[in-house]
Protein backbone atom coordinates (compact mmCIF):
# COMPACT_ATOMS: atom_id res chain seq x y z
CA UNK A 1 0.00 0.00 0.00
CA UNK A 2 1.14 3.35 -0.87
CA UNK A 3 1.08 6.11 1.63
CA UNK A 4 -1.38 8.10 -0.47
CA UNK A 5 -4.00 5.41 -0.31
CA UNK A 6 -3.76 4.79 3.36
CA UNK A 7 -6.59 6.23 5.45
CA UNK A 8 -5.03 8.92 7.48
CA UNK A 9 -6.57 11.10 10.11
CA UNK A 10 -7.28 14.63 9.12
CA UNK A 11 -4.80 17.17 10.29
CA UNK A 12 -5.60 18.40 13.76
CA UNK A 13 -6.97 21.89 13.78
CA UNK A 14 -6.03 24.09 16.62
CA UNK A 15 -9.00 24.71 18.93
CA UNK A 16 -9.52 28.24 20.05
CA UNK A 17 -9.77 28.67 23.84
CA UNK A 18 -13.14 29.84 25.15
CA UNK A 19 -13.31 33.58 25.64
CA UNK A 20 -15.45 34.57 28.62
CA UNK A 21 -14.91 38.31 28.23
CA UNK A 22 -17.98 38.70 26.01
CA UNK A 23 -20.14 36.95 28.61
CA UNK A 24 -18.70 39.12 31.37
CA UNK A 25 -19.38 42.31 29.41
CA UNK A 26 -22.97 41.22 28.79
CA UNK A 27 -23.58 40.54 32.47
CA UNK A 28 -22.05 43.87 33.51
CA UNK A 29 -24.19 45.76 30.99
CA UNK A 30 -27.32 43.98 32.21
CA UNK A 31 -26.47 44.93 35.80
CA UNK A 32 -25.92 48.56 34.79
CA UNK A 33 -29.29 48.66 33.02
CA UNK A 34 -30.98 47.04 36.01
CA UNK A 35 -29.63 49.60 38.48
CA UNK A 36 -30.42 52.50 36.15
CA UNK A 37 -34.02 51.37 35.81
CA UNK A 38 -34.53 50.47 39.47
CA UNK A 39 -32.94 53.75 40.59
CA UNK A 40 -35.31 55.79 38.45
CA UNK A 41 -38.32 53.99 39.96
CA UNK A 42 -37.68 55.47 43.42
CA UNK A 43 -39.75 58.59 43.86
CA UNK A 44 -38.21 61.63 45.50
CA UNK A 45 -41.13 61.83 47.92
CA UNK A 46 -40.04 58.52 49.42
CA UNK A 47 -36.66 60.04 50.24
CA UNK A 48 -37.96 63.22 51.87
CA UNK A 49 -38.38 63.66 55.62
CA UNK A 50 -41.25 65.55 57.21
CA UNK A 51 -39.90 67.42 60.21
CA UNK A 52 -41.86 67.98 63.37
CA UNK A 53 -43.75 71.24 63.68
CA UNK A 54 -44.95 72.84 66.91
CA UNK A 55 -47.31 75.75 67.46
CA UNK A 56 -48.82 77.00 70.74
CA UNK A 57 -46.91 74.62 72.96
CA UNK A 58 -48.79 73.81 76.20
CA UNK A 59 -45.90 73.25 78.62
CA UNK A 60 -48.13 72.07 81.46
CA UNK A 61 -49.12 68.87 79.59
CA UNK A 62 -45.57 67.78 78.77
CA UNK A 63 -43.42 65.50 80.97
CA UNK A 64 -41.12 67.02 83.57
CA UNK A 65 -38.27 67.93 83.85
CA UNK A 66 -38.42 69.29 80.31
CA UNK A 67 -35.48 70.96 78.63
CA UNK A 68 -36.45 73.12 75.65
CA UNK A 69 -33.71 73.70 73.09
CA UNK A 70 -34.02 76.72 70.81
CA UNK A 71 -32.35 77.45 67.46
CA UNK A 72 -30.14 80.12 69.06
CA UNK A 73 -28.74 77.56 71.55
CA UNK A 74 -31.00 78.97 74.27
CA UNK A 75 -32.08 76.45 76.87
CA UNK A 76 -35.18 76.52 79.06
CA UNK A 77 -35.72 74.09 81.90
CA UNK A 78 -39.45 73.79 82.71
CA UNK A 79 -40.01 77.19 81.10
CA UNK A 80 -37.19 79.01 82.96
CA UNK A 81 -34.11 80.16 81.05
CA UNK A 82 -30.94 78.32 81.99
CA UNK A 83 -27.37 78.52 80.72
CA UNK A 84 -25.38 75.44 79.68
CA UNK A 85 -23.00 76.02 82.60
CA UNK A 86 -25.72 76.02 85.27
CA UNK A 87 -27.85 73.29 83.69
CA UNK A 88 -26.75 70.46 85.97
CA UNK A 89 -27.04 72.54 89.15
CA UNK A 90 -30.56 73.62 88.20
CA UNK A 91 -31.55 70.15 87.03
CA UNK A 92 -30.31 68.09 90.00
CA UNK A 93 -33.12 68.99 92.47
CA UNK A 94 -35.75 68.20 89.82
CA UNK A 95 -34.53 64.67 89.07
CA UNK A 96 -36.06 61.53 90.50
CA UNK A 97 -33.38 59.85 92.59
CA UNK A 98 -34.23 56.26 91.65
CA UNK A 99 -34.49 56.81 87.89
CA UNK A 100 -33.08 60.21 86.90
CA UNK A 101 -34.74 61.18 83.63
CA UNK A 102 -34.58 64.33 81.48
CA UNK A 103 -36.98 65.04 78.63
CA UNK A 104 -35.61 67.15 75.78
CA UNK A 105 -37.77 68.99 73.26
CA UNK A 106 -35.68 70.50 70.46
CA UNK A 107 -36.93 72.98 67.89
CA UNK A 108 -37.17 71.53 64.40
CA UNK A 109 -34.50 73.93 63.09
CA UNK A 110 -31.89 73.01 65.71
CA UNK A 111 -28.85 71.46 64.01
CA UNK A 112 -28.50 67.77 64.78
CA UNK A 113 -24.91 68.29 65.91
CA UNK A 114 -26.01 70.74 68.61
CA UNK A 115 -28.58 68.27 69.92
CA UNK A 116 -26.08 65.40 69.93
CA UNK A 117 -23.45 67.51 71.71
CA UNK A 118 -26.03 68.43 74.38
CA UNK A 119 -26.98 64.78 74.91
CA UNK A 120 -23.32 63.67 75.09
CA UNK A 121 -22.32 66.19 77.76
CA UNK A 122 -20.26 64.50 80.49
CA UNK A 123 -22.28 66.11 83.30
CA UNK A 124 -25.49 64.45 82.00
CA UNK A 125 -24.07 60.92 82.22
CA UNK A 126 -26.19 58.63 84.32
CA UNK A 127 -29.34 60.56 83.45
CA UNK A 128 -31.82 58.84 81.15
CA UNK A 129 -32.53 61.16 78.23
CA UNK A 130 -35.81 61.00 76.34
CA UNK A 131 -36.58 63.06 73.26
CA UNK A 132 -40.08 64.53 73.24
CA UNK A 133 -41.93 64.88 69.97
CA UNK A 134 -45.25 66.57 69.37
CA UNK A 135 -47.90 65.60 66.89
CA UNK A 136 -49.45 68.46 64.97
CA UNK A 137 -53.18 68.57 65.68
CA UNK A 138 -55.39 68.69 62.60
CA UNK A 139 -59.09 69.00 63.41
CA UNK A 140 -61.44 66.87 61.34
CA UNK A 141 -63.40 68.93 58.86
Amino acid sequence: MTPEKRNTLPKATRKLPLDFSLTTVNIVLLLIFFFLVSGSLVETEELSVDLAETSDLPLDRLPRPLLLMDVDDKLQLNGDAVSPDTLLATLTPLLNETTPRLHILADRDVPAGALVSLIQRPDLRGIEIKLVTLRQFKPDS
